[in-house]
């Protein structure tokens, strides 16, 4: 059986990508006439891909209503973009931190604690 922690590190870290990859192709289309941004929940995503044994399967992309659309129909805030590609960075960040602090512990463990 999988280590849980490790199970749960690896999904946030691919829900994670996930989401940076639909925030920064949000920023790449900020002057795309009509381009609507798009987002994930990222808790519901992970909550559901660890209740269905960890593995995050298709995710549900949303529209979010942040701004007004521009007078092109584009709906893509620069500032709250980054912001939430911030948030999202500071997530991955964290989780890679903590699964090489597992891995440290776990070579510990084999090597007799040395």
């Amino acid at each position: 059986m999988a280590d849980l922690t490790m199970k749960t590190l690896e999904t946030i870290l691919d829900i994670s990508a996930y989401r940076q990859k639909i925030l920064t192709s949000n920023i790449a289309n900020a002057d795309t006439p009509g381009y609507r941004a798009r987002d994930i929940d990222f808790q519901a995503e992970l909550d559901r891909a660890l209740a269905s044994g960890g593995k995050a399967g298709s995710i549900a992309v949303y529209e979010p209503i942040t701004t007004l659309p521009n007078r092109d129909g584009n709906t893509v805030n620069i500032d709250v973009e980054m912001a939430k590609i911030a948030e999202n960075s500071l997530t991955y960040n964290a989780a890679t931190q903590l699964m090489t602090m597992k891995l440290r512990m776990l070579k510990s463990v084999i090597r007799g604690g040395a």
